[in-house]
């Protein structure tokens, strides 16, 4: 398989975790499959440490599961528990908005409000316009969340922020508009509507991502897993 030089070059866990999304996502590690640590070592020329660490985040991230021997396996998913984990991961996203809402701290409005007017100045720069998203939810998190709830939030959203990313066919202003309705939410102190925008743009995400791997073939048009019988 090919490895993007990127990948090849940069020895570290985060890599790896990356590189088994990938696999994940487009359907060369499919559901059951056992995770190779000595194929994915080669793969990416990296030692069996960093894998073996990779392993350890994506089990907490819920996308594999560790048996005996401690190998490890790509974890059931299909559409229905997508739907289930993106509305939680909406519903703890929500409450950390909400909160931020609550305690209208002046300085955490403007940064955000900065953001999101850089946000809507990056349209001709994908890569900027990506790392200018999740700063802008990165800043609600850290203002709102509770050290359970940062630590919740951080585990639940690897795997599924990473699809949603990469499932994302939205028009620039559609992306704009979505955290303007979030952040205009927090400006006003309104926190039921800063958690159910939250919610809403979830079950969206969650959409796109079972939409872009039923057309992959990871998932079939019934929403069950392809590699299930």
């Amino acid at each position: 398989m090919l490895v993007e030089p990127a990948l090849r070059r940069t020895k570290t866990s985060a890599v790896v975790v990356e590189y088994v999304h990938r696999e994940i996502f487009d359907g060369r590690l499919r559901s059951g499959d056992r995770v190779d640590v000595e194929r994915i070592s080669v793969a990416l020329d990296v030692s069996p440490t960093p894998v073996r660490e990779a392993l350890v985040l994506l089990e907490r991230d819920g996308l594999v599961a560790t048996r005996v021997h401690r190998a490890a396996f790509v974890q059931h998913f299909d559409a229905r528990t997508l739907r289930a984990d993106f509305h939680v991961l909406g519903l703890l996203s929500g409450v950390a908005a909400a909160r931020v809402a609550m305690d209208h701290d002046a300085g955490v409005v403007a940064q955000l409000r900065d953001l999101l007017d850089e946000l809507a100045a990056s349209e001709a720069a994908p890569a900027r316009r990506h790392d200018l998203a999740v700063e802008i939810v990165r800043v609600q998190h850290l203002a709102g969340a509770t050290p359970r709830l940062l630590a919740e939030l951080r585990g639940l959203g690897g795997f599924l922020q990473w699809a949603a990313h990469q499932s994302d066919r939205r028009a620039h202003d559609e992306i704009v508009a979505e955290h303007q309705r979030v952040i205009d939410a927090i400006a006003a102190g309104d926190t039921r509507q800063a958690s159910a925008t939250w919610l809403a743009d979830a079950r969206a995400a969650a959409e796109a991502v079972i939409g872009e791997l039923t057309r992959r073939g990871v998932l079939r048009a019934d929403g069950t897993n392809a590699a299930t019988t």
